[in-house]
């Protein structure tokens, strides 16, 4: 059985720690054109792969496949880094430019020259991530976490402090504050994917980790995540589907008449077809019968059918168009309830927080004032230097301040985090 050869991203363990916001699609990309560079590249250059490669590297349906890559491209452009430096902290973008080359069907693009340090010549401080494992994520903060964990490997376990972390997740400040949520939603999603299991009971990854609370008096103040190696075999043959694709590829002529012969007609017939229709017509004839013959409606009965569907070119390259744009409107929809399915449930979030903050104020303003000055005098006792410079500016009506006060207040009253 042949050996699988999945792309590796090589990234320096700064670039891993640096802060960010993307979404799951973007950060895949991201993994898929860093593991373009090769160990020996002296420099950057501008790397070039093509849609339907990048495509399936990511986990994207083919059909789709411009429409969710240009999307992607978009965002990479404006997304920024913050990479923590001896001199301070390094903004900086992804890539400096990115082009769709629409007659090669490809993507090119360069990195940000300043990530040179972090993508190029590493000897040694950096993380190996397989594409075969992070792709599979369905949560960006999955792929975060993963590759925090997988940079300790070796050492068995690695200790957060909490709000460290949200920092390298990019947790805004408004997200998650009470540690139920946060764990619910994304520590607990994490492992859950970490955890996974394909059909043969083999598991998706090669790491998971059980996690332990540290607490400074009654907060949950730091996460120390015990990291458990997990045996991976699925990454070390190629499927069966893939190999036989590789192989058809690798079979399959490239010029439009050599794939009419490949597929069974004949060179007279081939050359006859070529006359009379235009060669892009003919392209969308074979992607189409292509696309029948992968989904089983069709078998290759030695060109009788493709010859047929030739025949009949505008009507097949015209109900071939409907049945994308089809296909692409039904998509659009199910993107936008997935989006207001979300926002629902993010509503329903923010309106049990907003519910359970506003009864933990009046509990706090029923007490007497000096259990009140108690309570303050405790807070301020489990603050960090940078937040006690606000604390005593603006007081617990600061918004960066207000959160964690809150969370303070349900374990005083609750003797627990508070979540929903």
């Amino acid at each position: 059985m042949m050996k699988k050869r999945y792309p590796v991203a090589v990234q320096s363990n700064r670039l891993i720690e640096a802060r960010y916001t993307l979404t799951v699609g973007e950060q895949k990309f991201i993994l898929a054109i860093v593991s373009l560079i090769k160990q020996d590249d002296s420099d950057f250059f501008d790397y070039e792969i093509s849609i339907k490669e990048i495509s399936e590297m990511i986990g994207i349906d083919l059909k789709y496949a411009y429409f969710e890559l240009d999307k992607i491209t978009d965002k990479i452009i404006e997304r920024g880094l913050y990479i923590a430096e001896k001199k301070g902290w390094l903004k900086i973008g992804w890539v400096s430019s990115c082009r769709y080359n629409r007659e090669a069907g490809s993507i090119s693009f360069s990195f940000d020259p300043k990530l040179k340090p972090y993508l190029l010549h590493l000897k040694s401080e950096f993380t190996k991530c397989s594409l075969s494992i992070v792709t599979q994520f369905q949560s960006i903060y999955s792929i975060r976490i993963y590759q925090l964990l997988k940079q300790y490997k070796s050492i068995g376990y690695r200790t957060f402090h909490l709000d460290d972390l949200r920092e390298i997740l990019g947790i805004k400040n408004n997200q998650y504050l009470l540690f139920r949520d946060f764990n619910k939603r994304i520590l607990k999603q994490a492992k859950k994917e970490l955890d996974k299991k394909d059909k043969a009971g083999c598991f998706q990854c090669d790491l998971t980790f059980i996690l332990e609370t540290i607490r400074e008096g009654r907060k949950i103040a730091k996460l120390k995540f015990i990291i458990i190696e997990q045996e991976l075999r699925q990454s070390s043959v190629v499927p069966p589907d893939i190999l036989k694709e590789s192989e058809e590829k690798a079979r399959k002529p490239e010029t439009v008449k050599g794939q009419l012969k490949y597929y069974g007609i004949s060179d007279s017939q081939a050359t006859g077809f070529l006359n009379r229709t235009p060669e892009s017509d003919i392209k969308n004839i074979l992607a189409y019968y292509e696309d029948l013959l992968q989904s089983g409606k069709v078998q290759n009965t030695g060109g009788a059918y493709l010859a047929k569907l030739l025949k009949d070119g505008i009507k097949v390259k015209s109900t071939y168009d409907k049945d994308k744009a089809s296909a692409e409107d039904l998509r659009r929809k199910k993107i936008e309830l997935e989006r207001q399915q979300a926002e629902l449930a993010l509503q329903k979030d923010e309106e049990n927080y907003r519910k359970k903050s506003f009864e933990l104020e009046e509990r706090f303003s029923a007490l007497p004032a000096a259990d009140q000055r108690t309570f303050l005098s405790e807070f301020e006792g489990t603050l960090k230097r940078f937040l006690l410079e606000i604390f005593h500016k603006d007081g617990i009506q600061s918004v960066v301040i207000k959160g964690s006060f809150l969370e303070f207040l349900a374990e005083k009253f609750d003797g627990e985090a508070l979540v929903s």
